[in-house]
């Protein structure tokens, strides 16, 4: 009997793995974007979605009793306010002056008025408004089915009356026309849904833009 000799060859070492700074581990993605960024953005585009098809019919057939007098101002969490327009009814949120006995203001508000809605909602966000904008159509687009809003490629810088600068663009799908706007403050992201029929009368649209312009933050607070 005689013995074989074996070679055995050593394969060289393997590169460890260095994944670029802005890799995404597969774990934590979603559709190819990252889960934990994705949430703010994701929330909008939800409310956007039941916007435009649900709530509209419930609102042409349901008469909603607290209605915005003037005064009134709607207060978030930490410190986000805006003024509500008159008339208009008020379905989500509360008046600065109903502070919640737990004393935190919830993250949303939502109005109503012939057919047309206006969503505020505020969530922490590391970034500024052109990213969170930016972060915003990146999940429109992923999301995307036929009957899905689609928010433009083309935004336009914003400032509301108490100086905080932001962007805003415009959506649409076949049955209703909107704008998102965004607005990042202290670490806070303002994030604005609002939409409503494609012939929505001319005044509807004014309230919106003051409502928009509106938008302001007490210094201090929730930092």
């Amino acid at each position: 009997m005689t013995e074989t000799e074996t070679t055995v060859r050593d394969d060289p070492p393997r590169t460890p793995f260095e994944p670029e700074d802005r890799w995404v581990p597969v774990d934590r993605r979603w559709f190819g974007l990252d889960r934990v960024t994705i949430i703010p953005a994701a929330i909008v585009l939800a409310v956007a979605i039941v916007m435009s098809i649900i709530i509209p019919a419930v609102n042409n057939s349901v008469a909603y009793d607290d209605e915005v007098v003037a005064g009134d101002v709607m207060e978030l969490k930490d410190g986000i306010t805006f003024v509500p327009a008159v008339g208009w009814g008020i379905t989500d949120g509360v008046r600065e002056t109903d502070a919640p006995v737990s004393g935190s203001f919830p993250q949303r508000a939502t109005l109503v008025n012939s057919g047309a809605l206006f969503t505020v909602y505020t969530a922490p966000f590391a970034g500024d408004a052109n990213a969170l904008l930016e972060q915003i159509k990146k999940t429109s687009d992923a999301l995307a089915t036929a009957e899905s809003l689609r928010v433009s490629g083309d935004s336009s810088s914003i400032t509301t009356a108490s100086g905080i600068r932001g962007v805003i663009t415009s959506y649409s799908n076949s049955t209703a026309d909107g704008v998102i706007a965004a607005f990042v403050v202290d670490g806070k992201g303002i994030e604005v849904v609002s939409t409503g029929p494609s012939d929505v009368a001319p005044t509807i649209t004014d309230d919106i833009a003051h409502m928009i312009v509106s938008i302001s933050h007490r210094a201090g607070e929730g930092s």
